[in-house]
């Protein structure tokens, strides 16, 4: 990995040297630069309910994610480790502005402070997280949501309308089961090119496991059974790399 990594510095490095009289592309070719020092970039997405923030928060080891249905939770939300608490909302159009840092029984409240979620572009939260160091999790909101506004950010964040490549590194797709939204979602990413979420960087997981059948006592060996049958299946493969089955809550 360490000598992929330097072959690709210096491919960059040289493209800017190349293209140094065109400074649009020498600033993107320098973003790039410096994404290769930076934490991984992993979306966590799914349908509404999926236990998106639920997996975000076993990652983190903190409940930084809100899991109720809130304004905050209508955003694309980047949760980065960093050396003290800080939230930032990032408009559309306009400078970011610092939101107040407040928890509530133990859990982090984020409060837009009165901006519509159309307006907002991202929420960066900043916390300092053993769990956040080696990779950088982004929270997406869900899709096949009733508003259409809400699944628009999520398509929006990880398949641009544009040339513009993702900012997501990895795609984390959270689904109870295969519904036909999931795979019209993980189908849209097929043939897009090598710089978009596509089944090469996509895991599916089985998201609340345990919940399966009820909550019997051998639910998580069935959803290990249902991911693993899901990995047979052709169709599963060309969307994504794997398939796993993950109890947020128990994790």
């Amino acid at each position: 990995m360490t000598s992929l990594l330097a072959a690709t510095r210096r491919v960059l490095l040289l493209a800017i040297e190349t293209h140094r009289d065109d400074p649009e592309t020498a600033r993107f070719l320098g973003a790039q630069l410096a994404r290769l020092d930076e934490p991984l970039r992993v979306a966590i997405a799914g349908k509404v309910k999926a236990g998106k923030s639920t997996l975000l928060n076993a990652l983190v080891g903190e409940q930084v994610a809100p899991t109720d249905a809130g304004e905050c939770t209508r955003v694309v939300t980047w949760y980065r480790d960093g050396r003290s608490p800080r939230i930032v909302l990032h408009p559309h159009h306009g400078e970011p502005t610092p939101l107040t840092v407040r928890r509530q029984d133990g859990a982090l409240v984020v409060d837009l402070d009165g901006t519509s979620p159309d307006d907002v572009e991202r929420l960066v939260v900043d916390w300092p997280s053993d769990g956040l160091r080696a990779a950088t999790l982004i929270d997406t909101p869900g899709i096949a949501s009733t508003s259409l506004a809400t699944s628009r950010r999520t398509v929006a964040f990880l398949d641009p309308d544009d040339e513009t490549p993702t900012e997501a590194d990895a795609v984390v797709y959270l689904m109870r089961h295969l519904h036909a939204a999931d795979a019209e979602f993980l189908e849209s990413f097929r043939d897009r090119g090598v710089a978009r979420a596509t089944a090469v960087n996509t895991v599916a997981v089985i998201s609340r496991a345990d919940e399966i059948g009820g909550g019997r006592v051998d639910a998580m060996f069935s959803a290990r059974g249902i991911a693993q049958r899901y990995r047979a299946d052709p169709t599963m493969r060309g969307l994504c790399q794997n398939v796993v089955a993950v109890a947020g809550l128990l994790a």
